[in-house]
């Protein structure tokens, strides 16, 4: 859900006890979207996150933030000017609307004590973040707005701060308990057409959509159910459930929730409190203050879009070089298919060289006997300028230079083959990362192999990560490799001679090793390994597949090879179908 008043509510409350009375120690504007506030002593240091992201918009604290830029932008610098070092007089919330005012006292540059406010206003794609003087008058903003872009309102340096237009709505922990009864019964007996959670949006400051939903969830009542249809029991029943919210809000008692999709573990939403409305999702409500949860909830879509975009990117470079390498792989068939006369010339310079004395001067073409087949006549073209010797000698060097390229050629086609296995093998890599750990290890597997250019941003070495870890149902541990270097480093460094080495057969996947400590394995063993190695591999979605297997000792790195590619000899093969819960079972 948005960053909804009600959540800014508790935020705000959690703010105003911890914050009200520090100073402002350090002030860094990461982004163009977002400011952070290092406030209090070194000893106990409060990073205070204002984000105005259109999609992310918020107000919370948070234990880690994005890393500081080198050089400051401008609005981050004027923060810096007016408020480094100054005092939190207080932070307060426009009811339960989602503007947060935060005083703050200072010296000017004469000395003289100063006030000054910031306004953060969390409005989704209207988000801003306002300095102003203690008159309202507009210092500097993080987005100037002029009346082109908003003819309500001008936030632009020198202008007199105002409040954007707000709807009339009434905030819940300023009414009676009889208000939400009245109102409902009113708006019913108007015959108005309005949805129960369009009506609550409509009526109350600080509701989402979803949290509009989530009341009329709690009243066990349809939220598109128009108001006029509502019967006295249910517009009761819905005033109590508005009653103890107000009565939870009033009296502070919070209880955050954070929301994961149950299968993709994905963050879901938050609220501070408990949502009947994602009862089915996982969940995390570990004694969270709202700060927390929040903080909490924007670090994982943080890392869950850090995620989804570097998959992307890696996919859309990998699918890339695989296009431009089978265009390469297509020209070099072309030109190995041009090289398919190369025995015909050898053939005609040695009919050429064998019938010398036949072939007469000027001539332009002679019919011989092909002394390979006695059957056989082949007529031979000959340039009448030139000797018959001179002639042969020139389909001669034909065949020479064809047989050259045929060469150079089947050995470039072979390399583009391989290429083309590697790179499909990386895809598949990346198809099944499972975080952003994974994904940087091949980002610097790509950049080695220079299908990445390497930036000029200082990265962490990525040190080859730990392979998969399982256990057959005998107890026998079995390894599983997640990307091309740990291939290589689980085949070559980590097991021993007498290991098994399992892969899908003529397919790409991960190398498996079935840790043998010695020790026969047994059948039931070998098959959950092959079942892994299909199911690391693009057969994943196939039945009846073919998984190799031989003695690590059997299985070699050719010089010069890519990442992952290797041959290997002596193997068996096993046909089996790759099955989720069987590796669920196995996974420790």
């Amino acid at each position: 859900m948005p960053f909804d008043g009600i959540a800014l509510y508790g935020t705000v409350h959690e703010l105003r006890q911890l914050l009200e009375g520090n100073r402002i120690t350090k002030i860094y504007q990461p982004n163009k979207h977002e400011l952070v506030f290092f406030i209090g002593l070194s000893r106990k240091e409060y990073k205070l996150v204002l984000s105005v992201d259109p999609v992310n918009c918020r107000i919370h604290m948070a234990d880690t933030v994005t890393e500081n830029p080198s050089s400051p932008p401008m609005f981050c610098m004027l923060l810096r000017k007016y408020l480094l070092g100054g005092k939190i007089i207080s932070i307060s919330q426009k009811g339960l609307e989602r503007i947060v005012e935060i005083s703050i006292s200072n010296t000017d540059e004469f000395m003289q004590l100063k006030e000054y406010k910031l306004i953060i206003e969390v409005m989704g794609k209207h988000s801003n973040i306002i300095l102003t003087d203690s008159q309202y008058k507009i210092i500097d903003s993080i987005k100037r707005i002029s009346f082109e872009v908003n003819r309500h309102r001008e936030i632009l340096p020198g202008k007199i701060y105002s409040n954007p237009p707000l709807e009339e709505k009434v905030d819940l922990i300023s009414v009676d308990e009889d208000y939400v009864s009245i109102a409902l019964k009113k708006t019913s007996a108007s015959k108005e057409q309005k949805t129960l959670s369009k009506w609550i949006l409509d009526s109350f400051a600080g509701f989402s959509g979803v949290s509009a939903q989530e009341i009329a969830m709690r009243a066990n009542v349809y939220h598109k159910i128009p108001v006029s249809q509502l019967t006295d029991v249910q517009i009761e029943e819905i005033a109590k459930v508005f009653l103890r919210l107000r009565e939870n809000l009033l009296q502070h008692n919070f209880e955050p929730h954070i929301y994961f999709n149950h299968k993709t573990k994905e963050p879901v939403d938050f609220w501070i409190f408990p949502m009947a409305l994602y009862e089915k999702e996982h969940k995390l409500s570990e004694n969270f203050t709202a700060n927390e949860a929040v903080s909490i909830f924007y670090q994982h879509k943080r890392d869950v879009l850090a995620f989804k975009s570097l998959k992307e990117s890696l996919k859309s470079q990998v699918v890339k070089h695989i296009k431009k390498t089978r265009q390469n792989l297509a020209y070099l068939e072309e030109r190995l298919n041009k090289t398919s006369d190369l025995e015909k010339y050898k053939l005609w310079g040695d009919l050429l060289s064998a019938n010398l004395y036949q072939i007469k001067p000027g001539q332009n073409q002679v019919l011989l006997p092909n002394f390979y087949n006695q059957n056989e006549k082949i007529l031979i073209p000959l340039n009448e300028k030139l000797t018959p010797s001179h002639n042969a000698q020139i389909y001669f060097n034909r065949y020479k230079k064809l047989k050259a390229t045929k060469e150079i050629v089947k050995k470039r086609i072979n390399d583009a083959l391989m290429e083309i296995e590697y790179l499909e093998s990386t895809f598949l890599n990346i198809e099944q990362s499972k975080n952003i750990e994974d994904l940087s290890e091949i980002l610097q597997e790509l950049e080695s192999q220079n299908y990445i250019k390497r930036t000029k941003q200082k990265r962490h070495k990525v040190e080859v990560s730990k392979p998969l870890r399982f256990k057959s149902s005998d107890g026998t541990i079995i390894y599983v490799g997640k990307n091309n270097r740990q291939n290589d480093f689980l085949t070559f460094k980590k097991s021993k001679p007498d290991d098994i080495w399992l892969h899908a057969k003529n397919t790409p996947g991960s190398h498996v090793i079935i840790e043998t400590q010695g020790k026969v394995v047994s059948d039931e063993t070998l098959t959950e390994a092959a079942i892994l190695a299909a199911y690391f591999s693009n057969g994943r979605d196939s039945s009846n597949v073919p998984v190799d297997y031989t003695l690590v000792r059997h299985v070699k790195k050719p010089s010069g090879a890519k990442p992952g590619f290797v041959i290997y000899d002596r193997q068996k093969t096993l046909y089996v179908t790759p099955d989720e819960k069987t590796v669920n079972n196995l996974s420790l």
